[in-house]
């Protein structure tokens, strides 16, 4: 039902790789064959906004350094359109700046319950960068949408730890007129790749170089 409330079929099938995912890596299933957990009844709850929290040591408006967000995936913002916000993910915490760092998409907050653990997860659609490194003429990393085999824009469930906060993705213009009907709420739909602005605050500049 709730798949097919948020118009993503595939849900289900992305809820239970994560599930057997976790499972694998707490120890609780060691045989990477064993069938996928059963996840028909499981009781979900869903979120329209989270608060990410974390440490910017050069924005002192904080307490320590330490620095708040709110992150939001709503189909209504301010009775208005959908708004579904763009984060920075963990990806290899060995690595600097965006080389350990993913960029995605969140369509979707909601937990769930599965043998009495509760796991807070997100949807997620995915950015890949287009190339090695930065772009030369703006110092910032260029991402574009992740596709799958059948051409369609990866997706997949993650757990909300591993958000680190907020990204802003600034649309790479060609040469040509928008359409004047086009509306900023069109903006990550309708580009075929983005800047990952570092600019956006001391924090970004930090982190996303």
């Amino acid at each position: 039902m709730l798949a097919h409330h948020v118009l993503q079929p595939d849900l289900p099938l992305l809820v239970a790789h994560f599930l057997c995912f976790q499972l694998t890596r707490d120890g609780a299933n060691t045989d990477t064959a064993a069938p996928q957990p059963d996840i028909s009844d499981l009781p979900v709850s869903v979120f329209h906004s989270a608060v990410a929290t974390f440490y910017a040591p050069s924005d002192l408006s904080g307490l320590g350094g330490m620095h708040s967000e709110c992150i939001r995936s709503t189909p209504c913002w301010r009775k208005g359109h959908a708004r579904y916000d763009t984060v920075f993910l963990e990806k290899d915490q060995n690595e600097l700046g965006m080389k350990g760092l993913h960029v995605g998409r969140v369509f979707l907050f909601f937990s769930f319950t599965h043998n009495g653990i509760k796991y807070p997860s997100a949807l997620i659609q995915w950015y890949v960068p287009v190339s090695d490194e930065a772009d030369e003429d703006t110092g910032l990393w260029v991402v574009e949408p992740e596709h799958d085999a059948n051409g369609q824009r990866r997706m997949d469930v993650v757990h909300v730890h591993s958000i680190l906060r907020g990204a802003h993705l600034i649309p790479v213009y060609g040469r040509d007129r928008l359409p004047i009907d086009i509306q900023h709420t069109d903006a990550l739909d309708i580009f075929n790749a983005y800047y990952v602005n570092k600019y956006i605050d001391h924090h970004a500049f930090e982190i996303a170089f």
